[in-house]
């Protein structure tokens, strides 16, 4: 059987939404179109991840797989070249300079199909011609990837021939409202791309044997408990119910008022901010299928006496506090859970350093303002991260 190698973001990786209503696709693009031109999938794409940028990206991925072991190569970015505000048009380029470099020197003949991004209303677009924060539209990422297709003699679709999603109608095929295309558009989607590889491709099968080419989660199921018309039409769709959505409880954390209770405030506060960092490294790892991660700090509380062990706790606390916190932030940041309405990232911490020798009111309130800090910047990710969940 062929074999068809998929490089891409999270499109290709199936995330059709960040609720419960917007399960991982099942198939994926890159498995219907398997389906649907007889071909094995290995789909190596990654979330939140680009053609350039970060350790995630296709430049990285290259190293890992040999190209001349496939038939057939997607190549599925786009979305967070242009998105993450991170990657310039002349980084873009070479990565995708690295990926016609590997594919000539590992001798593959393979059929390359490069898809081009879908549009995008993140960064507050509105159309293909608005800037993102590097001033770089996506019509231009979209003809970076054309023109790089047409030099090295590729295939490409571009999507803005025939759009699929448009300033029309993306609120409602987007499961996301704003970047991910619900699981049906997604089918619809891998139809496409699976007939012009069809008619593009040599000796591709007209009709491979495949499984049922229906949805397996279509958005609304016919209801089961009554038989079709004698027309063979089915009966009106049910409308499910709402899907119950469990949001994440923003934290509180007690401030200090107690002099003589610093370590039991700060090794508490400690405590509570682990937990909720790893509250919402769970629900990143279930509805953007980020790695798993665990927080955690590695301090003894040394008791109450004003000590230099106490001091020295409440400064290594704090320290090892800020880095896990920033950690979270960063993770966030890489998966889209941003201010909605700006499409800003949440900026880093950068804590007081609480070294007084003296244990006083300025004592106390640089411990305070520390978890003034913390409280804020976690509140707002569980603020973002609910809205998603929510399906805002």
């Amino acid at each position: 059987m062929a074999k068809l190698l998929c490089l891409g973001d999270s499109i290709m990786w199936g995330v059709t939404g960040f609720d419960t209503a917007h399960p991982r696709a099942d198939p994926t693009i890159p498995d219907k179109i398997g389906e649907l031109i007889g071909a094995q999938v290995d789909n190596r794409a990654v979330s939140a991840t680009s053609v350039n940028d970060g350790d995630k990206s296709m430049v990285s991925l290259l190293p890992t797989v040999n190209l001349a072991d496939y038939d057939y190569i997607i190549l599925g970015y786009g979305a967070n070249d242009w998105g993450l505000n991170r990657e310039s048009l002349e980084a873009l380029k070479s990565g995708l300079g690295m990926f016609s470099s590997m594919f000539s020197v590992s001798g593959s003949k393979a059929y390359v199909l490069v898809d081009l991004m879908i549009e995008s209303f993140i960064n507050n677009a509105t159309n293909l011609d608005s800037p993102n924060q590097l001033g770089i539209t996506q019509n231009q990422v979209m003809d970076v990837f054309k023109n790089w297709a047409t030099e090295n003699s590729y295939h490409y679709y571009d999507w803005r021939e025939d759009p699929i999603v448009t300033p029309q109608n993306y609120k409602t095929v987007l499961g996301d409202g704003c970047l991910h295309p619900n699981f049906d558009t997604q089918m619809q989607m891998a139809q496409r791309l699976a007939d012009y590889i069809k008619s593009t491709a040599k000796d591709v099968p007209t009709d491979p044997s495949k499984p049922d080419d229906k949805p397996i989660n279509p958005t609304t199921p016919i209801n089961p408990d009554k038989p079709n018309k004698p027309d063979n039409k089915p009966d009106q769709p049910v409308t499910p119910a709402k899907p119950v959505v469990k949001l994440i409880d923003q934290i509180k954390i007690d401030r200090l008022n107690d002099l003589f209770g610093i370590g039991t405030n700060v090794s508490n506060g400690a405590k509570n901010v682990i937990g909720k960092v790893n509250e919402l490294y769970n629900n990143l790892e279930t509805i953007m299928g980020t790695d798993p991660q665990k927080a955690q700090i590695s301090l003894v509380m040394p008791g109450n006496a004003l000590t230099r062990s106490l001091r020295n706790y409440v400064l290594a606390s704090f320290q090892q506090l800020e880095s896990v916190v920033n950690d979270v932030i960063k993770v966030c940041n890489a998966n889209w859970i941003v201010n909605p309405q700006t499409g800003d990232s949440t900026p880093t911490l950068n804590l007081q350093r609480v070294d007084q020798l003296a244990t006083n009111d300025v004592y106390k309130k640089a411990v305070n303002d520390n978890w003034g800090q913390i409280e804020a910047t976690l509140n707002k990710l569980i603020q973002y991260l609910n809205q998603v969940l929510k399906g805002e």
